[in-house]
């Protein structure tokens, strides 16, 4: 089986999923109609807490980065032990959110230890996988255009998240946008692991099951 459309998935399927749950969401009633990307009318966990819609509401990343592990194998020699451990941490914590999804009150904190850790912990393992390329040198042409607008990608990601931290800080309505900066967030990382899908194909991975 070729991995690299697997980075595809990755990354398309949680964008898929949040829009499909929040069509359904607002088609029931449960959230507004609008454009959450700027009028920061509802939170992402908001579109998979009633039913049907949170029972699309489904998603587990460890799989990527065991294969983002496998490329820097191939592609620079070298894996990244530290990248797979955070980010198969963060995807346990993205278990931890989606289960508390649609309970009661009482497991709010277990709703937003999940997503911040997730949110923090995936740019943490890309921050890894950026070093490991990073002393790469030198990089086929393909491996440093995509590092470079991950790297870019990365930045525009710290930018934000301490303008959403500044903002918390200093601003008495950011409760009204704080909305927004979670799906900005939220497409910027799903982008980034859509990105990985060049290097895949270009390295030809696959996976096998072989009998001895």
């Amino acid at each position: 089986m070729r991995l690299a459309p697997f980075a595809l998935f990755t990354g398309l399927l949680p964008l898929f999923c949040v829009h499909l749950t929040y069509v359904l969401a607002a088609s029931h009633g449960h959230v507004e109609w609008c454009v959450p990307y700027w009028d920061s009318c509802t939170s992402i966990s908001a579109t998979g807490r009633e039913l049907p819609e949170k029972l699309v509401f489904k998603l587990c990343a460890l799989a990527f980065w065991w294969c983002a592990d496998r490329w820097l194998l191939v592609g620079v020699g070298r894996g990244s032990r530290a990248m797979f451990a955070t980010g198969a941490i963060a995807a346990l914590f993205l278990m931890l959110y989606v289960v508390a999804l649609g309970e009661s009150n009482e497991y709010r904190w277990a709703r937003q230890a999940g997503i911040i850790l997730f949110f923090s912990l995936t740019y943490v393992a890309q921050l890894c996988f950026l070093v490991r390329v990073a002393r790469t040198s030198p990089r086929p042409a393909l491996i440093d255009r995509v590092f470079r607008w991950q790297l870019g990608a990365a930045a525009l990601l710290l930018a934000i998240g301490l303008l959403s931290v500044l903002l918390d800080a200093t601003w008495r309505n950011y409760d009204g946008v704080e909305d927004a900066f979670e799906w900005v967030m939220m497409l910027f990382i799903a982008l980034q692991f859509c990105s990985h899908y060049p290097l895949w194909k270009a390295a030809g991975l696959r996976l096998g099951i072989t009998t001895s």
